[in-house]
């Protein structure tokens, strides 16, 4: 089969059209539906029998759509860009292009629907970033200091050595455990460093689309992508200028951008998408990760000039069961913050604190400072005097039973009761991925997916 023949074949245009990352709607120039692809139901929520085969008008008068574009479409005979609010909740930019036959007239109009409900998310970070920083830079930081516990001897070490590298620019990477506080040892190096009255960015390489980060590290100019800020938009290098950046998950970085991270680390020069203009810029780089970047190396999945680079200072934060000494200065940190927050009184007795010692954190801080939140929560005395369990820890040891134990299946009804708690303690989405310490993000994904499954 010649490539004229495949693209004549009806099978092979119907799979291009699967295997799009965008939603795709096609009419004819009617307004009836013709076909929609699963993006689109995926977007929408709804499966494609609820469109196809019916005409737009009749969608719009059910409140199953906004907007009636082909209709614009056939009457302007060019393409049009709008965005959409769809019942689902989700931002959409939407582009109807006019099909036309061999004799010009227009048959069809076909629809792309892109989400963009996370580039405006990232968008408003984003200013909220430039905003503090504009403001007052070190509000975004907090007072530091208040957040270290340097009580066990391997704590000391760490920060000892992390003073000692602040007063230099060299790059650093900080490895450890998911939960080890990382990110406090990042700040702590900033605020002790000759950058402290200037930006402390911090951007999730693991948290961001990889179709979306390279704009949010390097920045666009107007009209790069299809929703772009017409004014183009700088990127997080630009906003560290003069200031610490934090790439938090460096591991997670796509390896075709590896290169333009390597360039923008060596040279001091980064290149706004869409550009062919490169810019200087003034940055000191911090990393972490909680993978190990020689195994991807040897996986060919991270680039060995790159590590070096940013390995140039190596900082390694000690889990949680090697510095068990620091746990009872964590909680009391915590519950004066929660006191304060709650505007109570809370006190811990000392049996409370023995049963945290002896307990196992896999999760290390995050895990533990959590798990005081929630028996702070739940707590109706005025004391935490012994740990009270939780319905969801209950329904682990249920499901951990040998006719049951499955991990996927423990892990997934676990984390779904742990995000139905927080959202019945929570205002918003934010603040229960806060008191889950997890990002927004990340939140937003997890509950999709348990929804679909039926355990929320």
């Amino acid at each position: 089969m010649t490539t004229a023949d495949l693209f004549m074949d009806h099978d092979f245009i119907i799979s291009v059209f699967e295997s799009s990352y965008d939603g795709i709607y096609l009419t004819n120039k009617d307004g009836v539906t013709l076909y929609v692809n699963s993006a689109y139901e995926k977007l929408v929520g709804l499966p494609r029998e609820t469109f196809v085969g019916r005409s737009m008008e009749d969608l719009m008068n059910e409140g199953l759509m906004n907007t009636h574009i082909t209709e614009r479409v056939v009457a302007s005979g060019d393409t049009i860009t709008e965005t959409e609010l769809l019942a689902s909740g989700r931002e959409v930019i939407i582009t109807g292009n006019p099909i036309r036959n061999g004799s010009g007239e227009i048959i069809a109009v076909m629809t792309n629907v892109r989400d963009i409900s996370e580039i405006i998310s990232l968008e408003e970070e984003a200013r909220r970033n430039n905003a503090i920083m504009n403001l007052y830079k070190e509000t975004y930081l907090g007072d530091v200091n208040e957040s270290i516990v340097c009580e066990s001897p391997e704590s000391i070490r760490l920060f000892n050595l992390a003073h000692k590298v602040a007063k230099r620019d060299s790059t650093i990477l900080i490895t450890g455990e998911t939960g080890t506080g990382k990110e406090v040892v990042a700040k702590y190096i900033h605020m002790n460093s000759q950058r402290k009255n200037k930006g402390f960015i911090k951007i999730n390489c693991g948290a961001i689309p990889a179709n979306l980060l390279e704009s949010e590290l390097f920045g666009y100019v107007g009209g790069a992508f299809t929703g772009a800020d017409p004014k183009g938009k700088a990127g997080m290098f630009e906003l560290a200028h003069d200031g610490t950046l934090f790439l938090d998950e460096i591991g997670e970085l796509p390896l075709e951008l590896q290169p333009a991270l390597l360039r923008a680390v060596q040279e001091g020069e980064i290149t706004r998408v869409g550009s062919t203009k490169t810019k200087k810029v003034n940055v000191r780089i911090i990393t972490a990760t909680n993978r190990d970047l020689r195994q991807m190396i040897a996986a060919g999945q991270f680039r060995e000039d790159l590590y070096y680079r940013l390995n140039v200072i190596s900082l390694r934060t000690p889990p949680l069961r090697n510095r068990r000494d620091d746990i009872p200065g964590l909680v009391d940190m915590l519950v004066k913050q929660l006191n304060e927050k709650y505007n109570e009184n809370k006190t811990v007795a000392s049996a409370f604190i023995f049963q945290l010692m002896s307990m196992d954190w896999p999760g290390n801080i995050r895990e533990l400072l959590n798990f005081v939140e929630r028996q702070y929560i739940i707590n109706e005395s005025g004391t935490l005097s012994s740990i009270e369990h939780l319905d969801y820890e209950a329904q682990a040891n249920e499901l951990s039973k040998e006719e049951n134990f499955n991990m996927n299946k423990i892990v997934c009804s676990v984390e779904a009761s742990l995000m139905k708690s927080a959202l019945e303690r929570s205002p918003n989405t934010n603040e229960a991925a806060k008191l889950l310490g997890i990002s927004q993000p990340t939140f937003s994904r997890k509950y999709n997916k348990y929804k679909d499954m039926d355990l929320l």
